[in-house]
């Protein structure tokens, strides 16, 4: 059985980065992705804000699912895995916060 992906968030698309809602059993925060003054281009595009509190950075990405923003948190409420801003069918400039817990790697026989 594919596992999907469970939606956990809403956001929008705003003039300086992406600003929504991560809503979970536990966790009911206001976040803001605003651009990281990157030094390298190894460097995150952005800064994961919750109020002044940095918790996380972003990347952009593109492949064959199309443009997506990839988010390592570092707050130790929020289950490690693996965390994706893709664009949502709600409306322009709508994305959706995606959650995929990681699969465990099988040891061979």
């Amino acid at each position: 059985m594919k596992k999907s992906a469970l939606v956990i968030g809403e956001f929008t698309k705003t003039e300086h980065g992406f600003s929504g809602k991560l809503q979970t059993l536990g966790v009911n925060a206001n976040l803001t992705l605003q651009p990281n003054d990157k030094q390298k281009d190894s460097h995150p595009d952005y800064v994961v804000l919750h109020g002044q509190t940095e918790i996380g950075v972003a990347w952009d990405r593109s492949d064959d699912r199309g443009y997506h923003v990839s988010i390592a948190f570092e707050e130790p409420s929020l289950s490690p895995g693996y965390y994706t801003l893709a664009k949502s069918n709600k409306g322009v400039g709508a994305y959706d916060l995606l959650y995929r817990k990681p699969m465990l790697k099988r040891e061979a026989k």
